[in-house]
């Protein structure tokens, strides 16, 4: 007769909607599984959707249905979007842990692909219906927290993002006034609607007009919505940036560190983030950012970037202007940069979510955070 081997050890499975090669959330769950395998936990990414770069990294959730109960299980569910791993993690009868990475507002999408706009707003729903099946949420910063609070979740404790360090580049940055009269502006990150790239393009277009006609941007990430790139595209042309504007994707780590290195400012007008990781891959490369105040992006720049109120392209061209020609302002704004990346350390932010995840399962040689929010104290640790 063949028996089945149970282990004594701690298991972890980290089930995520989806996984794909250089997403900032399946970077996160690779980080966390390899560094909970080096604390003696078996950790196991599982998957609804995993691309082909990545197949060896993970496998298909289904793959879990048929395991029985164990009382050694945690089961920890990466919080992002609507997913079909909903109905079986509700069905389990482990502990269940949720890392909230927060669900963009289905607003941004509906106009331009409803599909997605669906998957929002299923997750929004999901993320209500599992407030009482969780026993602990984990929040990648205190914005995503007091989401977790309004939806009733009772023990949060923060688990700051694991970002990867992109590879040294001996490059050494030399910012001269020419840089600022013929600038390089860099955006970094999925070509999506909540990301509001038209808001640079038009900024880029008051930039040019009043401030010089030579400068140029590069926006950088994958397509989303196939609908909303036309758009963009459309838009360069009928601006006349053709010449000005370029769109890339499938870049290395390599290639992406040459772009932050030669760039003079990186922009956003992101209208949606839950944490921001490209602001501290700039701040790591002292490249300053000008971004707007929205979300959670306060939070993650801190007094490392120059922030605004709005989207309005006269407002983030005369903000960009302000960064490039003030030298004094750029200078403070790249030192304080340099102290808030020196803080977003890939194995301390894993120590603090292994930290985190203590209050759920003993890890040999690591003690549990203090909670951000505890329901049954009704209190906020500040």
């Amino acid at each position: 007769m063949n028996l089945v081997k149970v282990s004594n050890r701690t298991e972890v499975p980290i089930l995520v909607p989806s996984l794909a090669q250089y997403d900032a959330i399946s970077t996160h769950v690779i980080e966390l599984r390899d560094g909970l395998r080096r604390h003696g936990i078996e950790a196991v990414i599982y998957a609804d959707e995993i691309k082909p770069q990545v197949r060896d990294e993970a496998k298909g959730y289904r793959s879990l249905i048929l395991r029985p109960y164990s009382s050694n299980r945690f089961l920890l569910y990466q919080l992002a979007t609507g997913s079909n791993i909903f109905r079986f993690i509700r069905g389990r009868r482990e502990p269940l842990l949720a890392q909230f990475h927060n669900i963009t507002p289905r607003s941004e999408f509906v106009m331009w692909e409803p599909g997605i706009a669906a998957a929002m707003a299923l997750g929004r729903r999901q993320l209500e219906l599992l407030s009482q099946r969780v026993d602990l949420a984990l929040a990648i910063s205190p914005y995503n927290a007091r989401d977790l609070i309004e939806a009733d979740y009772r023990k949060i404790v923060l688990s700051p993002p694991l970002i990867r360090h992109l590879p040294n580049d001996s490059g050494v940055r030399d910012f001269s006034p020419s840089g600022a009269s013929a600038p390089m502006f860099l955006f970094v990150g999925r070509l999506a609607p909540n990301k509001a790239q038209e808001d640079l393009i038009r900024a880029l277009g008051v930039y040019n007009h009043n401030f010089s006609p030579r400068a140029r941007m590069k926006i950088v990430g994958s397509e989303v919505v196939a609908g909303y790139v036309k758009y963009l595209k459309d838009l360069v042309a009928e601006a006349g940036l053709d010449s000005d504007v370029e769109f890339v994707s499938n870049i290395d780590d390599a290639q992406l560190m040459r772009l932050y290195r030669e760039s003079d400012l990186f922009v956003s007008s992101s209208h949606h983030e839950g944490y921001g990781f490209p602001f501290i891959e700039a701040m790591r490369n002292d490249l300053p950012s000008v971004a707007v105040a929205t979300s959670a992006i306060p939070e993650t720049v801190e007094d490392g970037a120059l922030t605004v109120a709005n989207n309005d392209p006269v407002v983030m061209a005369t903000a960009w202007n302000l960064l490039l020609n003030d030298q004094s302002l750029r200078q403070r704004v790249i030192e304080n940069g340099r102290r808030i990346a020196a803080r977003v350390n890939l194995e301390d932010n894993l120590m603090a979510n292994l930290s985190a995840l203590a209050n759920a399962f003993p890890i040999e040689g690591v003690e549990a955070a203090p909670l951000f929010f505890d329901k049954e104290t009704d209190k906020e640790r500040n």
